[in-house]
């Protein structure tokens, strides 16, 4: 595993979604992007039968978010979103 940290970056109405966040579950999401930026293929595939398995999904109480990530330079792409 490389040493390499992947910062994320988020969609506009990602970032404005997750600022209104109970804090709890933004406390939660907190922790696993966290973890995503030091491992970013610690996370499953957002898709099983997806081809591109850069496109992944985090989990956390009341929230699933699918993250891309890009090499160059190497940083994860938050682009979606939903609260459940």
């Amino acid at each position: 595993m490389s040493s390499a940290r992947f910062p994320a970056r988020f969609a506009r109405d990602v970032g404005l979604a997750v600022r209104e966040l109970d804090p709890q579950v933004g406390k939660s999401l907190r922790g696993a992007l966290e973890q995503a930026e030091a491992d970013p293929w610690s996370w499953p595939q957002a898709d099983r039968y997806d081809l591109d398995d850069a496109v992944r999904v985090i989990t956390v109480d009341r929230a699933i978010v699918h993250y891309a990530v890009l090499p160059e330079p190497p940083h994860l792409w938050v682009f979606a979103i939903a609260l459940i």
